[in-house]
């Protein structure tokens, strides 16, 4: 009969069993943290490694998860990813004092994959920290103010048109019913190429081969399965982050990221040809702050040659991503509720006969079209969580945040709280009539605070003036196969509908003939 100990002799046994134990203790003393700051949650396991089994088996989902806890605990609740302790907050109080009050504590987002996004997307804005995050977002900010808007409004006037014109084909072609997906797509990366860049990427024009950019940019956002378990990696063992890192391991794929850095240094190139000319894109403001590696030590304003082509590159594709799935959402929304479609477009006809035509601030009048468009992102928020990562210990309303602790912040929980938010499930614009009742910390779709989204006015611009011109000119109905709302989502990179939204546009001009 074969023992133990004629596999391993005792001294090894005993050294397996020390190891074992003393991993055991360490793995208890690590979960007992939570239980000390007094933060309910679920009791961690090896089998669950902490809390993380159910993210891993629906990766897309984890905001669903978000959703959950804050029912079963209340507003303050906290999760193990693996051995890492992280404390949810939806208390709109507490939530004052992390974004603006105490912001200084929490300067940063959650300090995940800035090892392994590449030198291009690690110079971009919602990657860097510290300093030279300051010095970045000082630079950009004056790129999105209101006369940098106004000179880009003409641009997306022209992309609108082009769409206008596409819209008329299918209803040659299909009845009028489009995929949204592939309309909004396409004229979402049109806009960005065009104000941002001051270049046409001709993706709005049909033909039989599909764009390459059009292509490059939906292969930027295709999650594999590995790349979900690669990101539970990194995200359970931050270590493993700073090992990858050094073997220049990126979590993007390379040769979309090598695309859209060649074009955008193609463009910078063009620019940098030709004579002196004022350009209202975003692009040539950066190209105007340009300042060396060296500069960039010490000083507070400008930004380098990789630090421009890595914000190009995440203007280019976050841009696109995030206002897709917005236009979506909308559109959705607006041919399901036909009242609502028809008190948007009275409105879009009263300031455009006011202001002489569809202006900027015709478009900046459209107040009931601005409350369509909040419930939208209130309801299907482009980021479902948001995060704050504290440098120092601090206790905010007995709450305890240790050093280098991550507060995760619920947006899309926030937003679906029944008790601030009547029937949250349903569309109702009538709730952002006066924005000074909304509590700033329950809607957030672009974030809070210091670190809240910079491109928010240039993308709230866009789609209004994108919608008004649709409103004027089409009406929206449902399918057969558009699905009922609330439509089922998943979130990649974005909120976004799981299956294919399909709608269809009417003339404006038939229906009233019609009736």
């Amino acid at each position: 009969m074969i023992t133990p100990f004629d596999i391993f002799p005792i001294d090894t046994w005993i050294l397996l069993a020390t190891v074992f134990f003393l991993t055991r203790y360490y793995v208890h003393k690590k979960w007992q943290v939570l239980k000390r700051l007094n933060i309910p949650h679920d009791p961690p396991s090896l089998i669950n490694w902490g809390n993380s089994r159910s993210k891993l088996a629906n990766p897309y989902l984890f905001f669903q998860r978000d959703f959950e806890m804050m029912k079963k605990y209340g507003r303050v609740y906290g999760v193990y990813n693996g051995l890492t302790p992280k404390i949810g907050i939806s208390d709109p109080k507490v939530l004052k004092q992390i974004l603006i009050k105490e912001s200084h504590v929490f300067p940063d987002r959650e300090k995940r994959f800035c090892y392994v996004s590449g030198k291009v997307m690690g110079a971009g804005l919602t990657k860097v920290s510290g300093k030279r995050w300051k010095r970045i977002r000082h630079t950009l900010s004056p790129t999105f103010s209101t006369s940098k808007l106004k000179e880009m409004f003409g641009t997306v006037a022209q992309c609108t048109d082009r769409m206008m014109l596409n819209l008329n084909d299918v209803i040659q072609e299909s009845n009028g019913v489009f995929d949204t997906h592939e309309i909004f797509g396409n004229l979402s990366l049109d806009v960005v190429c065009s104000a941002a860049f001051g270049v046409n990427v001709h993706c709005q024009e049909k033909g039989q081969e599909e764009q390459k950019i059009v292509k490059m940019a939906k292969k930027f956002f295709n999650r594999t399965y590995s790349k979900n378990l690669t990101i539970f990696l990194f995200d359970t063992f931050p270590w493993a982050e700073r090992v990858a890192g050094f073997f220049n391991y990126s979590m993007f794929a390379s040769d979309c990221v090598n695309y859209f850095a060649t074009l955008t240094n193609k463009v910078i190139q063009t620019k940098k040809s030709m004579p002196e000319k004022k350009g209202t894109d975003i692009l040539h403001h950066m190209l105007e702050s340009e300042i060396s590696e060296e500069e960039a030590k010490h000083k507070t304003k400008g930004l380098t040659r990789m630090e421009i082509t890595g914000n190009s590159v995440l203007m280019m594709t976050g841009s696109y991503e995030t206002t897709l799935g917005a236009m979506i959402f909308l559109a959705y929304n607006l041919a399901w509720h036909k009242d609502v479609q028809a008190l948007a477009r009275k409105e879009v006809k009263s300031a455009t006969n006011h202001h002489g035509g569809l202006t900027y601030e015709a478009v900046n009048d459209m107040k009931y079209l601005t409350q369509c468009l909040n419930e939208t992102l209130r309801l299907y928020p482009p980021s479902v969580r948001s995060s704050r990562q504290c440098d120092k210990k601090i206790t905010i309303d007995g709450i305890t945040i240790l050093q280098g602790m991550v507060v995760d912040i619920p947006t899309y929980g926030l937003a679906r709280d029944e008790s601030y938010w009547k029937d949250p499930l349903e569309f109702r614009p009538e709730r952002m009539e006066d924005m000074n009742q909304v509590d700033p910390m329950m809607f957030q779709p672009f974030g809070a605070g210091p670190r809240n989204c910079i491109g928010m006015r240039f993308a709230i611009m866009e789609i209004k003036m994108i919608f008004a011109q649709l409103l004027l000119n089409f009406e929206l109905e449902v399918c057969p196969n558009t699905p009922k709302p609330p439509v089922d989502i998943i979130f990649k990179f974005s909120l976004k509908p799981i299956a294919d939204i399909y709608l269809k546009v009417i003339p404006i001009e038939t229906r009233q003939n019609s009736e």
